[in-house]
Order: C-alpha cells, then sequence, then structure tokens
C-alpha cells in the first residue's frame, strides 16, 4: 500500500471513529463516513467493505495500543507496587485521551454479544501473559504479608471501576465541575489518576 492509499485509510478511520462516538454502532452510516472522510462511498467500500470492518479494525487499533503500553511498562521489570501505579496511571491516560471511548463501550460494546466477542477476543490473547504474571507477583505480595488478600480479578475491576468511571459520567460532571477550561480540566484529572492510585495501594497495604 503506498503512501497516497495509507493517507486515504487513516481519514476513513478517523471519520469512522467520530461517526460511531456521536451516532453509536447502529445509527452509523457508510455513507456518512465517507462524507466525513471526503470521499465517495464506492471508494470506502474498496477500502473497507463494511461497517463491521471499519469497527474491527478501530478496536483493533485501539486495542492494540492498550496493550504494547501495558506490556513496555511490564518490560521495566519493577516492582509490584511500581508496576500496578503505571499500570492504573496508564490506563487512566489512555482513557483521557480517548474520553468518548468509555462511554461507547458502555453503550455499544457491553450492550451487543457480538462487538463484545470482537474487544475481548482482540484484548484476552495480548493481555493473558501479563495478567498471569501479575497474578504470580500479586500472590507473592500476599504470602509476604505485605499487602492485603485480593483476587486479580477484583484488583482490575476495583481499577477499571475507578479510572473509566469519571470519563463515562463526563458529560454530567461537566455541568456541575469548572472543567470547560483546559488547564483546570487538566489540572482535575491529574489530581483524579493520582487520587486513583493512592487508593488502589491504600486500600492493598497491610
Amino acid at each position: 500500500m503506498n503512501e497516497k492509499e495509507l493517507n486515504t485509510e487513516q481519514l476513513i478511520l478517523e471519520a469512522a471513529q467520530a461517526e460511531f462516538f456521536e451516532k453509536g454502532y447502529a445509527g452509523a452510516k457508510t455513507v456518512s463516513i465517507a462524507r466525513r472522510a471526503g470521499i465517495s462511498h464506492s471508494m470506502l467500500h474498496y477500502y473497507f467493505r463494511t461497517k463491521e470492518n471499519l469497527f474491527q479494525r478501530i478496536f483493533a487499533q485501539k486495542i492494540q495500543t492498550l496493550t504494547q503500553i501495558f506490556t513496555g511498562i511490564y518490560e521495566q521489570h519493577l516492582s509490584f507496587e511500581e508496576l500496578l501505579r503505571k499500570f492504573i496511571e496508564a490506563q487512566f491516560n489512555f482513557a483521557a485521551q480517548n474520553p468518548q471511548l468509555p462511554h461507547f463501550v458502555m453503550n455499544e460494546i457491553l450492550s451487543n454479544r457480538n462487538n463484545r466477542k470482537l474487544v475481548f477476543d482482540v484484548f484476552a490473547p495480548k493481555m493473558s501473559v501479563i495478567f498471569d504474571n501479575l497474578e504470580r507477583m500479586l500472590n507473592i505480595e500476599i504470602e509476604a504479608g505485605r499487602i492485603r488478600p485480593i483476587t486479580l480479578i477484583h484488583l482490575v475491576m476495583n481499577v477499571v471501576a475507578m479510572n473509566v468511571f469519571i470519563f463515562v459520567a463526563m458529560p454530567l460532571l461537566e455541568e456541575i465541575l469548572p472543567l470547560q477550561e483546559p488547564a483546570v480540566r487538566e489540572k482535575i484529572l491529574d489530581e483524579r489518576r493520582e487520587s486513583n492510585v493512592q487508593f488502589v495501594l491504600n486500600a492493598l497495604r497491610a
């Protein structure tokens, strides 16, 4: 694929993401996506053929980015506490960089079995090794008496729930908190990220 084709493909993917996030999977139309991308509908069909293919490509990219971030952190060979801190921060930052994604996932992925299966079929194999090693490290910390007993699934759910909630609730929070100013928004999100880290770590410490 030459540079022009790569640019066209990226334009389509960006337009599709905007269309999905704005209208939901069911409401998104390939005709509208083509219009957003500034191309003909036949050209969109040439590159991706179906709306489902676009959806799969977009989420495969998001999952690939997230797993690469986690893999990079894991390969630093950190202590359990520092590893967990960086995982929490990375997941929070990823949500902050893709603020519409958590709400879309809540609306579309969790309510659509086929889409949910797609995401987890891509995500689970890439993360299984990291989760297995994180569980091993967790059990070592528990056996040494450095942290309270907890299963990996509950630890992961705690982190995801805390990190994702703020972005799912952002439309409401914007009405009651001064989040419109970029500097204020960034400050509040920085504080929230550190608060989430401290909450999880303090809850684990024996």
